[in-house]
């Protein structure tokens, strides 16, 4: 049965940035209504518990830039006596060592014939050319030679992104990926150890939950919210008639959207001619994550490090994360949890056989690596993220801004990370929602 809203506002997505837009909109008095596809709400922040483990949809970490304790996020309702500060400690996988990361400013730790070529390639590096369509791939070898960029910084982006870093603009780098800085470089050459501290990187420090999982930040910000609607998978919506539709049949009218689902799928549902044509040069990437719980401690050159990234392409996953050395909260006591990530094309997902082949070849490289024994594995779970990383294409920046300005001459606002087709962190994209709703004239 079709039945209609008269809410002047309609927000799409029911993962932190929508519920961020829709705290801000409560709290200024407007009327709106919230649509999440899912039964549940927060999107990819999102924890399950099996067993003896707490999970989250995958490595999911509060990173602050802007605000210096999560406390001090508007409206997300979190205490800081529940959160603890967690200090980066990361490494590589490379030549069959563990490499502090970022590896660029580690390079003493590799083996010495391998370090010996890297200095050799740094010293000749090429240097970037002076326009404005360099490749992702000129980038990384121009900063640090062609030695690291093949031994890692090249396949463990492709593995992440599946994509060749020839189709991405260097402008994917952004605040993400650590710049090329030589006197760091060449310190790390000779100094073992000691360079992460050194290193600046929006991740060197982020909060976590002392128990349980991510989903705390989700529970703060939905706490009060009511008009909430989960199950209501957008289906249409209507520009001219001013109307959004489920895959129920509900019907909303709206004067104005906040909109978190993927940039492209929106155009999409609108089934506007031009907005549909403007999307299909966005593209972007899926993965898979495993979560597996253990019986038993890690093994011990994995104590204390947060998570490993993977370059090596004949293994499947590109970054293994230890969820028990974030946080002792997330299992019980002589247990471990981790994650693993798998990077595909999107085209792929749909067909991929999860549950069997892809699981059966993680579990197995992960023993060959002597990672885990099978012996030990008390449960392992799966979930698939369709839309992972979208991708900086030369194309991206002008599709977007024609799409959002387009969108938003019809009062439609798209927010958070996959709603402005972006890389950002989870504070940014609650920010990104709490501005776009106070800039909108809809927050009187």
């Amino acid at each position: 049965m079709e039945t209609e809203s008269d809410s002047a506002v309609v927000v799409l997505g029911g993962g932190i940035s929508g519920l961020a837009a829709a705290r801000t909109l409560r709290d200024q008095g407007q009327k709106f209504v919230l649509l999440e596809k899912c039964p549940t709400f927060g999107g990819l922040t999102r924890t399950i518990s099996v067993n003896e483990f707490c999970f989250d949809y995958t490595g999911h970490f509060l990173h602050l830039s802007k605000y210096p304790t999560p406390a001090d996020i508007p409206y997300a309702n979190l205490n800081n006596e529940d959160w603890v500060r967690v200090f980066r400690k990361s490494c590589c996988y490379v030549g069959g060592r563990f490499v502090t990361a970022p590896i660029q400013y580690n390079l003493r730790e590799l083996a010495p014939e391998l370090l010996t070529k890297c200095i050799d390639s740094y010293n000749c590096r090429p240097a970037l050319s002076i326009n404005n369509s360099n490749t992702f791939r000129e980038y990384i070898v121009s900063g640090f030679g062609q030695e690291l960029a093949d031994l890692f910084l090249i396949p463990q982006n492709e593995k992440t992104m599946a994509i060749s870093l020839d189709r991405l603009s260097h402008r994917a780098v952004r605040r993400f990926f650590p710049s090329p800085d030589d006197a760091l470089v060449r310190k790390g050459m000779s100094d073992a150890g000691g360079q992460e501290d050194r290193a600046s990187g929006y991740n060197s420090q982020f909060w976590y939950p002392k128990t349980g999982g991510i989903d705390r930040l989700v529970a703060g910000l939905r706490c009060g919210l009511t008009n909430c609607l989960p199950n209501q998978e957008i289906a249409k919506i209507d520009v001219q008639r001013r109307t959004v539709t489920s895959s129920k049949g509900d019907a909303f009218n709206w004067k104005a959207i906040f909109s978190s689902i993927p940039l492209k799928r929106l155009c999409e549902l609108t089934s506007d001619r031009e907005l549909v044509e403007a999307s299909r040069c966005l593209s972007f990437s899926s993965s898979i994550c495993f979560d597996i719980g253990i019986r038993g401690s890690l093994p011990p050159q994995f104590e204390g490090i947060h998570w490993v990234y993977v370059p090596d392409r004949s293994i499947p996953f590109y970054r293994v994360g230890f969820y028990s050395n974030i946080s002792h909260g997330t299992c019980s006591a002589d247990h471990s949890g981790i994650y693993v990530e798998v990077g595909m094309p999107s085209a792929d997902l749909a067909a991929a056989d999860v549950s069997g082949y892809w699981q059966r070849r993680v579990l197995n490289a992960l023993e060959a690596l002597g990672w885990i024994r099978s012996r030990d594995i008390d449960c392992a779970v799966a979930h698939t993220i369709p839309c992972a990383y979208v991708h900086h294409t030369p194309e991206r920046d002008s599709a977007v801004d024609f799409i959002v300005s387009r969108l938003r001459s019809e009062n439609i606002v798209p927010i958070g990370r996959y709603g402005l087709w972006d890389y950002t962190s989870m504070e940014d994209s609650m920010e990104s929602a709490r501005e776009a709703v106070m800039n909108s004239g809809y927050a009187d």
